[in-house]
């Protein structure tokens, strides 16, 4: 609620101030999603049998919903320096597992003094995202409960030009990501740097390579319940490469493809902690995309991800329960119009 409080301030501030107009965005995207909850081959099996790991739901996967509305301002301009500000409020339904259902937000500040040169401010809110029925260990040994967390997710990142082909963009954030009752012994603090390169290919596209650092703090460490004995802080490091290719095909614009991978190391070291405690994670993202302007306001996008996580432990049974395959399917319409009283 405070979030979108602060939006529509701001929203307000914006059109009362500065002849611009306010540039508007209205989208679609609907797809499928054939392992919604991340569940392992064990899972799959283990629900298959018995429904209540399904926290309700009949299938593993869904159809999804996602409607999404935005607008950005130039609040000034002046001398090729501009200060932009954007935001967006995202709803999302899961079609056979509304457990799921979340709504999102974003609003950042922009100050751009050239061509890929900017200073950018952001902050994401992501509203009790839930991951599925967990048992609650300071309680019982069979009672499941669901699980969710909210994120706020802030950073701040620098753009420059290298070259006339070539940038960086370099970003320091800080989220926040605390569980719903009755899983606060999850809450983490993560703090992140990002470095991304980017380079323009004449008559081709645009290729990128970037490199995430990251380090989980879990806050709750031994202040809840039993469960909080485990420690679940973490260290990752992540690289990421798209590649955009401009099309010689009429019916494609363009396309994409990007690489991303995830190795995560757990910090727990107790022995009891078995769940934890020497565990890592290699987690691999496959994206896919085509785009297409359907008029000179109306775009479309189709693309597909594939995701596989393979996790390392000391013990089979951790290994199986935390590696999982995903595949997701979307369609994405999005229409852009300007507002312009002056």
């Amino acid at each position: 609620m405070r979030f979108l409080i602060i939006i529509n301030i701001i929203y307000i501030f914006s059109t009362s101030y500065g002849s611009t107009p306010i540039n508007l965005s209205l989208s679609y995207q609907g797809g499928y999603d054939d392992n919604v909850m991340r569940f392992s081959k064990k899972e799959i099996s283990d629900a298959s049998s018995n429904l209540k790991y399904l926290g309700g739901s009949k299938t593993f996967d869904s159809y999804v919903n996602k409607i999404q509305f935005g607008f950005d301002k130039t609040l000034y301009a002046k001398n090729k320096k501009e200060v932009i500000y954007n935001s967006s409020v995202a709803l999302s339904d899961y079609v056979h597992n509304s457990n799921k259902d979340y709504w999102s937000g974003n609003i950042s500040v922009k100050y751009k003094w050239g061509s890929y040169r900017n200073l950018k401010y952001s902050l994401r809110h992501l509203n009790s995202y839930y991951l599925r029925h967990y048992i609650d260990r300071d309680l019982s040994l069979n009672d499941l409960k669901p699980c969710s967390f909210t994120d706020n997710d802030q950073y701040l990142s620098i753009s420059n030009r290298i070259n006339k082909k070539n940038w960086y963009i370099i970003s320091f954030g800080f989220l926040q990501r605390y569980y719903d009752n009755p899983f606060t012994e999850f809450d983490l603090n993560i703090y992140y740097t990002k470095v991304r390169i980017n380079k323009k290919i004449k008559k081709y596209g645009t290729i990128s390579f970037q490199i995430n650092k990251s380090v989980a703090d879990n806050v709750t460490f031994t202040k809840t319940g039993i469960s909080s004995d485990f420690d679940r802080s973490y260290e990752s490091i992540e690289w990421y490469m798209p590649i955009k290719i401009s099309s010689p095909i009429a019916i494609v614009e363009n396309f994409g493809i990007s690489f991303r991978q995830e190795l995560r190391y757990y910090n727990a070291e107790a022995v009891n902690d078995v769940l934890h405690a020497g565990r890592d994670h290699v987690d691999n993202k496959l994206d896919i995309w085509f785009n297409k302007s359907l008029s000179e306001n109306l775009d479309i996008v189709i693309s597909a991800r594939f995701r596989s996580r393979e996790t390392g432990s000391s013990y089979s049974w951790v290994r199986d329960l935390k590696s999982f395959k995903q595949m997701q399917l979307w369609c994405k319409i999005k229409w852009g119009f300007s507002y312009d009283k002056y």
